[in-house]
């Protein structure tokens, strides 16, 4: 499993965190909060490579967005 990924630090206000990695779909950009085993869905797009919460994250709370591909059924071959 390729897994690329950008961390930042919750501050209770910023709701716009922008990730740095390539993707080929949506599907396989994936956020986690503070440690959580479960990604989160409470966000969307704003374009892309900017995730947008739905109500900011807290202060201190950890960041995770990271791209999960499947190897077992790739989507492209190089």
């Amino acid at each position: 499993m390729a897994v690329t990924q950008n961390t930042y630090t919750g501050n209770g206000s910023t709701v716009l965190y922008n990730f740095t990695f390539p993707y080929l779909q949506q599907t396989d950009v994936q956020v986690k909060l503070d440690g959580a085993t479960q990604a989160t869905t409470t966000y969307s797009f704003a374009n892309a490579t900017t995730i947008q919460f739905n109500s900011a994250p807290a202060s201190g709370i950890k960041i995770i967005i990271f791209r999960n591909t499947d190897n077992d059924n790739k989507k492209a071959t190089f």
